[in-house]
């Protein structure tokens, strides 16, 4: 059985469940492109972390290149 929000014509609510529906169309559509828009927000940042890490990681193996390379530098003028 479902049964209106007090306060909010455009929402039911099924009884058994809690489940809230919205019969609006242009709050559904609103609320879809607010969930799209969020879940685009979490994967960029995701992306971004996932980038910065591997930026550490290059610069880590950069420094590591150089230390070699004067190791060779010292151990050729020997």
């Amino acid at each position: 059985m479902k049964r209106r929000v007090e306060g909010h014509p455009e929402l039911t609510k099924d009884v058994s469940t809690g489940v809230i529906d919205i019969h609006d169309n242009s709050d559904r559509a609103r609320y879809r492109l607010a969930k799209q828009q969020a879940q685009m927000v979490q994967d960029s940042k995701a992306e971004i972390s996932e980038l910065k890490d591997e930026l550490k990681e290059l610069s880590s193996l950069k420094e590591e290149m150089h230390e070699i390379k004067d190791l060779l530098k010292k151990l050729l003028s020997n």
